[in-house]
């Protein structure tokens, strides 16, 4: 039972970048980390929707315009 309470004090890191994470923090990634991939993720989501809302303004304007027979 001694070996298992050696293993569970190892130190816990941030995956990325490697600071010491504390030992009640739940998250893999330190705190600079993590809002920096909420940012990066903000980014896409706006260019995504952005093209998303360009494409539903632009195609019912070709439809209304393109020459039915």
């Amino acid at each position: 039972m001694k070996v298992n309470a050696d293993i569970q004090n190892v130190e816990k890191v941030c995956k990325k970048c490697g600071t010491p994470l504390t030992s009640k923090s739940k998250y893999k990634y330190c705190d600079n980390c993590r809002r920096e991939r909420a940012k990066a993720r903000k980014e896409i989501a706006g260019t995504v929707s952005a093209l998303c809302i360009a494409a539903l303004t632009i195609v019912p304007g070709v439809k209304h315009f393109v020459n039915k027979k």
